[in-house]
């Protein structure tokens, strides 16, 4: 198997420590003695052959669905992997949108299929129309990968858009895998899952970037009764089994969800309304403004590379940014807000020094 590299992931593994780090697309990582678990009642060792129970009822519970629907990923990247794999082969076809977070094209190349994209332009916003959708969708087309929020502009597409998609890929007999990892950082009836919304929709998602939880790895996957077996199939030749004490862990944090995000609202709500103000202002960047998040993918208008800008705003400024080349977009780049207020003010204020010269 010719195992490719995944440039975006090596890049963020090793990138360049920044004074002002706004290539995180996540919240934060709490401090241990923040999450309120009794360590000493944490086993080492029990029953959770498909994923520990509790932690299934706990997803379950806070997705609307039931507990025999969900299978326990290492992150929402295994999830990921694991759906492609359970349903995709050497010369299927898989379509992913463009632009897209790499590993969405790294998965299905590993496995052999043929990739088609779709577009989603910032000229509409980032959303999807559906006649070009279905022009897209090739002969053969197996599965169909969205982002939602879309990574990297942080742009929701609601669940009637998302079901619409759906049932043109069902005309074909493709399923539409959708991440929802950004899902959360919506407000109220937004952040519903879209999973139930047609039958032929996988949802991916993970503790990780609304809750600053990555290191726990708790992922899962949303699934109908076909997929789902086939998954816990393919867990079987992977990893047998989880990290129990992580499940553990994971399912006692899930009672304290809500409060962990309604106590990190005023801050990413902050720090949004500074960022739009910010591109307010602005003459040489354009965007499309996110959904409610912590992400965001400006464009350097005019320009077909901003390389230079995202050069210079590194070594002059100490302030790092996600190269947009890494997305297949080179004149974008895409910047985190789930900082310190006072960082991203430095931060922006920095760019908007190198702004001035190239205006």
């Amino acid at each position: 198997m010719n195992i490719r590299s995944v440039a975006y992931l090596e890049w963020a593994k090793a990138r360049p420590a920044a004074a002002l780090n706004l290539s995180l697309s996540g919240l934060a990582r709490p401090a241990l003695d923040d999450l309120g678990i009794d360590w000493g009642s944490l086993a080492i060792n029990g029953e959770h052959p498909y994923g520990y129970p509790p932690l299934l009822e706990a997803i379950a519970a806070r997705s609307g669905v039931d507990a025999g629907d969900v299978v326990p990923a290492l992150g929402a990247s295994q999830g990921i992997f694991s759906v492609a794999a359970a349903l995709v082969g050497p010369g299927d076809g898989v379509l992913v949108e463009k632009p897209a977070y790499e590993p969405l094209i790294a998965v299905p190349r590993l496995l052999g299929a043929r990739i088609g994209r779709f577009e989603r332009r910032l000229e509409d916003g980032y959303h999807v129309d559906p006649d070009g959708f279905r022009e897209a969708l090739g002969s053969g087309t197996r599965l169909v990968l969205l982002t939602n929020p879309h990574n990297p502009s942080g742009v929701a597409l609601s669940r009637d858009e998302v079901r619409v998609l759906a049932e043109i890929a069902g005309e074909r007999g493709a399923t539409l895998i959708v991440d929802e990892i950004y899902l959360e950082f919506q407000p109220g009836e937004a952040a519903r899952t879209s999973f139930g919304a047609a039958p032929n929709i996988a949802v991916t998602s993970s503790l990780t970037k609304v809750f600053g939880l990555g290191g726990l790895r708790c992922g899962w996957i949303l699934a109908g009764p076909a997929l789902g077996a086939a998954i816990r199939r393919l867990i079987d030749h992977m990893q047998v089994e989880g990290v129990l004490v992580g499940e553990q862990i994971a399912a006692r944090l899930f009672a304290r969800l809500d409060e962990m995000k309604a106590a990190a609202r005023p801050f990413i709500e902050a720090n949004a309304r500074l960022l739009r103000e910010f591109m307010a202002g602005q003459t040489v960047l354009e965007w499309a403004k996110p959904s409610p998040g912590i992400i965001a993918f400006p464009r350097l208008r005019g320009k077909g590379d901003a390389g230079g800008l995202v050069h210079r705003l590194f070594e002059e400024k100490g302030t790092l940014v996600v190269p947009g080349r890494f997305f297949e977009e080179p004149a974008h780049f895409r910047i985190g807000t789930g900082v310190p207020k006072s960082d991203l003010e430095r931060g922006l204020a920095g760019l908007r020094e190198i702004l001035e010269t190239m205006a």
